[in-house]
């Protein structure tokens, strides 16, 4: 039946029907170790770089609300770093609010990211009055907080106009 012949090896399996040995199945796993070993550093760069970039779009972001809102209400707006951050240090997120003291009414804020860190070119506060002008803004330098590498670091500029850039590489603001 059928008419055709088999070759067959000793166990009684035709020898088309063979599968992996053992030894080849371990030298793949083996090779795929090596492989990913030498990717997952590389990965692990491109994984820092897109959070610098997402804490940068959400400070882009915060910045194009705080003026938005100053023009709808037509007072100032200011963003400042939030309570735990001295100087030019805004690593511990940022918010949004009109008006000051206890009469401030808080419109946004921003949590942390622990793994990125946040340097404002000047200290203190910034504000956007109903024009859109800014003062105390300037440049926000972003960069992993445990890396040095100046290809990861991220500049969001900020012009007096409100005007905003995301210049990568640690460039200039100019």
């Amino acid at each position: 039946q059928g008419g055709g012949r088999h070759d067959m090896d000793n166990n009684g399996f035709c020898a088309s029907e063979r599968g992996f040995t053992l030894i080849e199945m371990m030298v793949v796993i083996v090779l795929m170790a090596v492989m990913l070993g030498l990717a997952l550093p590389s990965f692990n760069g491109l994984v820092e770089r897109y959070r610098v970039e997402a804490m940068a779009k959400a400070l882009m972001a915060s910045i194009a609300d705080a003026r938005a809102e100053a023009a709808r209400r037509g007072v100032k707006v200011t963003m400042q770093q939030r309570t735990g951050c001295q100087g030019r240090d805004w690593s511990c997120g940022w918010e949004t609010l009109v008006g000051s003291g206890d009469a401030a009414e808080f419109l946004k804020r921003q949590d942390p990211d622990g793994r990125v860190s946040i340097e404002k070119g000047a200290a203190g506060a910034m504000s956007f009055d109903p024009m859109g002008y800014s003062t105390g803004g300037g440049r926000f330098r972003l960069r992993p907080a445990d890396s040095a590498d100046s290809s990861k670091i991220v500049a969001v500029c900020l012009s007096l106009g409100g005007r905003m850039r995301l210049v990568k590489a640690d460039g200039a603001c100019s």
